[in-house]
């Protein structure tokens, strides 16, 4: 085969900032339409149902959009799809701040959300292969933060677009779509990723794996459900689903939870979730500081079960009032523990061949837990009260954290190294 070159990789902050950007928009993206929804069922005339519907469409159109191109990422490379999925979002930012009616708002909020699950197995993939061994995780913890750096930013612009009127939350989801043309334009300048061309034989040479080393006997996606990387398929997707069951499930009604058992000002409202926002990132700083010394395990452990207990604990304690502010500020703080190594131990786990399928199909599944969460969160306080819900939610946490425990270790080590193959390789290991 034909050998190519590649371009020297970017700056490390460059390639960060570039790659994560897909995740700030997602997370202003589902946290906009939170606050939005105190509004939404009135001005578009929404059932109750068609109000669940709207607030899990993006998550929907993620289920499709990370396998179709977290597959295609494979295929076709990492680089010729980075833009695509934000052009997707950014159309569909846009329809949907223009939506009249619940049809119009559900596709729009769909389709967008095709192009936000597209992202994570290509961010995901491409920062993996871009970072060192020696602080991958650091960097693959800080672009997963991004989320709650966009939730931050859709709080503020609420904030800025409230004193509108009733029709603020338009402006809002048009804004979103203003974030991602610059990104797009960005994205454009990045290389392809070494270790995709080395995976498809494209780039060879001293110092670097070889093909047979990156790829260990993987050919394509088909090779995910053979028994020496199935069980590890359904392990990391099973986590992921349980955590998002009660991340999401919590998460997007963070602003209803505040209006119904804590504040009665939208103000007060916006005021809230920016803390709780404040309290992931700070969440996230920790884990910045530990996921390279302690470790994948014991910080995703320490997530789930400290998950676990909060909620247990809110639980039964019947917890109201303002109290609910701090408790949610200190509860999502350590839900990013779990939050982040569960999105990217597939990236690490699996070699380049399939690395992006993998990432896809296990966001596909984390996504089906966020939409049950979503969907039955409100029907659950209804029938079952905030607090039982709380100590139903700590119970698919606990199980998450056991199946944890059967996890591998991945710090510091090369991706070629720690990735799970057909075959096992004999090679150098050397750094890249």
């Amino acid at each position: 085969m034909e050998e190519e070159t590649v371009s020297s990789p970017p700056g490390k902050l460059k390639s960060f900032f570039i790659s994560s950007a897909g995740f700030l928009l997602d997370g202003y993206d589902l946290s906009v339409i939170s606050f939005a929804l105190l509004f939404l069922p009135k001005e578009l005339h929404l059932t109750p149902l068609q109000e669940g519907l709207v607030s899990s469409a993006s998550l929907m159109g993620m289920i499709l959009g990370s396998v179709l191109l977290g597959l295609l990422s494979d295929k076709m490379g990492r680089k010729r799809l980075m833009g695509l999925d934000l052009v997707i979002f950014t159309v569909f930012a846009i329809t949907s701040a223009l939506s009249q009616n619940f049809l119009e708002m559900f596709l729009s909020r769909l389709l967008l959300g095709v192009g936000i699950g597209g992202d994570y197995p290509l961010s995901s993939s491409l920062m993996a292969e871009y970072s060192p061994s020696r602080s991958r995780g650091r960097y693959l913890v800080g672009a997963v933060s991004m989320y709650w750096v966009g939730t931050l930013l859709s709080a503020v612009v609420n904030l800025v677009f409230l004193p509108t009127g009733d029709y603020f939350w338009r402006y809002s989801f048009a804004f979103g779509a203003l974030l991602s043309i610059p990104v797009i334009v960005a994205r454009f300048s990045l290389p392809e990723s070494p270790r995709w061309l080395i995976s498809k034989g494209k780039l060879k040479g001293d110092g670097i794996p070889t093909q047979e080393e990156e790829n260990k006997g993987v050919t394509g996606f088909l090779d995910l459900f053979r028994m020496r990387l199935l069980p590890y398929l359904l392990l990391v997707s099973a986590i992921w689903f349980l955590f998002d069951v009660a991340s999401y499930g919590i998460g997007l009604y963070y602003p209803a939870i505040f209006r119904e058992f804590s504040l009665p000002s939208n103000y007060e409202v916006i005021y809230a979730t920016m803390i709780i926002a404040v309290g992931a990132i700070l969440g996230y700083i920790l884990a910045e500081v530990a996921i390279d010394s302690l470790g994948r395990r014991a910080v995703l452990l320490s997530g789930l079960g400290v998950m676990a207990l909060l909620l247990a604990v809110g639980g039964v304690l019947r917890l109201t009032g303002v109290v609910l502010v701090p408790y949610f500020a200190v509860f999502v703080a350590m839900e990013q523990w779990a939050g982040a190594v569960t999105l990217f131990y597939p990236a690490e786990l699996f070699p380049t061949p399939v690395r992006s399928s993998a990432q896809g199909f296990a966001t596909a599944v984390s996504r089906i837990g966020a939409v049950l969460g979503v969907v039955f969160f409100p029907s659950m306080v209804k029938v079952l009260g905030l607090s039982n819900s709380l100590i139903l939610f700590s119970v698919t946490s606990a199980i998450a954290f056991i199946l944890a425990l059967l996890l591998r270790e991945t710090k510091r080590k090369e991706l070629e190294e720690i990735s799970l193959g057909l075959k096992e390789v004999k090679g150098r290991n050397p750094s890249t």
